[in-house]
C-alpha cells in the first residue's frame, strides 16, 4: 500500500469519527432551536395575554372609560385600540377609525364576542390580525358593558420571527463552531496515527531508520512508544543476524584457509626438520633452520589463533571466581607492559560471587582488551583493571590512558573484521562480545572524560546461553 492510500485511510478515519459526532449534535441543536422558538412563542402570547387582561382591569375599574380623548391617549400608551360597548352589544366608545357606523360597529362588537367565546383570541379586522381580551365592567350611569383591548399581532409575530432566526444563527453558529472545535480535537488523535502510518509506509520502503513522534503520554504516545522500542529490537537483532552470519562466513572462510595453508606449511616443516638434520656440523646452516622451524611454528599459531578467533565455538564452563583469570592475566601481562612504560593498576575485590563461565574464552576476552589497551597507547600510560559484585552478577572494567575512540563511534569498533590498525583482523573486539554475549552478559566502550577508554564487562551469576 502506497503513502497516498495510507493518508487517504487515516483521513477517512478522522470522518468516520468526525460525521456522526457532527451530525448528532446538529440534530441536537435543530431539535433544540425548533423546541426553544415554539416555546418562548408561547411564553410570548401568554405573556401578552395577561398584561392584556392586566390593562383591561385596570381600565375597567377607572372612571374616564367614556371620555373619547382619554382613551386614545391610552391607545398610544398601550399600543393596543380600545372598543367599550354595552350589554346590547352598541359601542359607546372607540378607538377604531370608522367604528361609529353601524356596519363597522356590528362586526367589530361580533368579532370581539365570537373569539371570546371561542378561545381563539386572535381576530382579523380590515386586513389587520390582533390579538384580544374582553373584560365585563359596569359602566357609570349606563349599568354592565364590556371593554375589549385589540392589540395587533404583527409586532409579537416579528418579535417571535426575531427570537426565531436569532436563535437559528447562534444554532448555526455552535454547529460549525462545534464541528471545528471537535474536528480539531480528533485532529490530535488522528494526526499521530497518520504519522505513525507514514514512519511505517517509510519502513516499508526499506527506510529502517524511521522512528513515530512522542508527543504525548496518552495511549497514542505509549503506541509510538512502543513502536519505536519495536523497531529498535528489530534493528538490534538484524546487526545481530548480519554479525553472526559473517562470523560464520569467517569461520568457514578461516577453516577453509587454514586447511589449504596448514598442510603445505606442515610439509615445508618437515622438510626443513629434514634439513637440519643433515646440516650437522654445519652450525650457521643449522642455525638458519632452526629459525626456519621457529617461524613456521609461529605461523602455524597465528593460524590457529585466527581460526579461534572466527569461530567461537561453544563454551566448557565450570563454577568460579573470575578473579582467577583476572590475576593470571596480570602476572603473563605485566612484564611486557612494564618494556612499553605502561603502568599496570588492579582493583579486584574479594567478596565477587562464583560464576558458571568458559575459563579459557573468558582469558581470551581479557587479553584482547589488554592488547587493545596496550596499543592504544604506543608511548606508554596507564591500565586499570577491576572487578566488583553488582545485583545479580560482577562487573569487570578495563581502563586505559589511550587515544579512546575517534568521534565516539563506538558500535563500529564491535564490527567483523573492523580495525584502526593496518596489520590487524577486526575481530578481536567483535569476537569478545560475542563470548560475553554467550555467557549472557554485555561488552560495552566508552570514552572516558579524562581521556581514554573504559570497556565495561558485565556477567551474571546464572548460566546464560548454553
Amino acid at each position: 500500500m502506497s503513502h497516498h492510500e495510507f493518508g487517504y485511510g487515516a483521513k477517512r478515519i478522522l470522518i468516520r469519527i468526525i460525521l456522526p459526532f457532527a451530525l448528532l449534535f446538529s440534530i441536537t441543536t435543530v431539535t433544540f432551536w425548533l423546541l426553544s422558538s415554539y416555546l418562548i412563542g408561547r411564553y410570548l402570547q401568554d405573556d401578552l395575554r395577561q398584561q392584556m387582561v392586566r390593562v383591561a382591569r385596570v381600565i375597567s375599574q377607572s372612571s374616564y372609560v367614556l371620555n373619547p380623548l382619554i382613551l386614545l391617549q391610552m391607545k398610544d400608551v398601550i399600543n393596543a385600540e380600545i372598543i367599550l360597548f354595552d350589554d346590547q352589544g352598541r359601542i359607546l366608545n372607540c378607538t377604531i377609525a370608522g367604528c361609529e357606523g353601524d356596519v363597522v360597529a356590528r362586526e367589530i362588537v361580533g368579532k370581539g364576542f365570537r373569539a371570546e367565546n371561542a378561545g381563539e383570541p386572535i381576530i382579523e379586522f380590515q386586513g389587520v390580525h390582533y390579538n384580544t381580551i374582553t373584560q365585563s365592567l359596569t359602566i357609570p350611569g349606563r349599568g354592565q358593558g364590556f371593554l375589549s383591548l385589540w392589540k395587533p399581532a404583527g409586532e409579537s409575530d416579528q418579535l417571535q420571527t426575531r427570537i426565531f432566526v436569532t436563535t437559528g444563527w447562534l444554532a448555526l453558529v455552535g454547529i460549525l463552531g462545534m464541528t471545528l472545535l471537535g474536528y480539531l480535537i480528533v485532529r490530535t488523535i488522528t494526526l499521530p496515527v497518520e504519522e505513525l502510518v507514514g514512519v511505517t509506509s517509510k519502513i516499508a520502503g526499506n527506510d529502517f531508520s524511521q522512528r513515530a513522534v512522542v508527543r504525548s503520554k496518552d495511549e497514542i504516545g505509549m503506541l509510538a512508544q512502543s513502536f519505536n522500542r519495536m523497531m529498535d529490537q528489530l534493528q538490534s537483532y538484524e546487526k545481530r543476524l548480519v554479525e553472526s552470519e559473517k562470523m560464520a562466513t569467517a569461520g568457514r572462510m578461516a577453516a577453509g584457509l587454514a586447511h589449504e595453508i596448514r598442510n603445505p606449511l606442515t610439509s615445508i616443516k618437515m622438510f626443513v626438520q629434514v634439513l637440519h638434520g643433515r646440516l650437522h656440523g654445519q652450525q650457521d646452516n643449522q642455525k638458519m633452520a632452526a629459525s626456519l622451524v621457529q617461524e613456521i611454528e609461529r605461523l602455524e599459531r597465528i593460524i590457529e589463533q585466527i581460526v579461534e578467533r572466527a569461530r567461537p565455538g561453544e563454551l566448557c564452563r565450570r563454577r568460579g571466581n573470575i578473579n582467577d583469570q583476572l590475576t593470571e592475566l596480570l602476572a603473563l601481562a605485566a612484564p611486557s607492559l612494564q618494556a612499553g612504560n605502561i603502568l599496570l593498576e588492579s582493583r579486584l575485590s574479594d567478596a565477587l560471587p562464583e560464576l558458571y563461565y568458559d575459563p579459557e574464552k573468558m582469558k581470551q576476552v581479557f587479553w584482547n582488551l589488554l592488547i587493545n589497551s596496550r596499543e592504544a597507547m604506543p608511548k606508554g600510560g596507564r591500565i586499570e583493571i577491576a572487578s566488583s559484585p553488582v545485583p545479580g552478577g560482577v562487573e569487570i572494567t578495563f581502563a586505559d590512558t589511550g587515544m579512546g575512540i575517534k568521534d565516539g563511534n563506538v558500535d563500529i569498533c564491535f564490527k567483523s573484521f573492523y580495525s584502526t590498525k593496518p596489520e590487524g583482523l577486526g575481530l578481536g573486539l567483535s569476537t569478545s562480545r560475542k563470548i560475553v554475549e554467550k555467557h549472557g552478559g554485555a561488552l560495552e566502550l566508552a570514552n572516558r572524560s579524562e581521556g581514554g577508554t573504559t570497556a565495561t564487562i558485565h556477567l551474571p551469576v546464572g548460566e546464560g546461553e548454553s
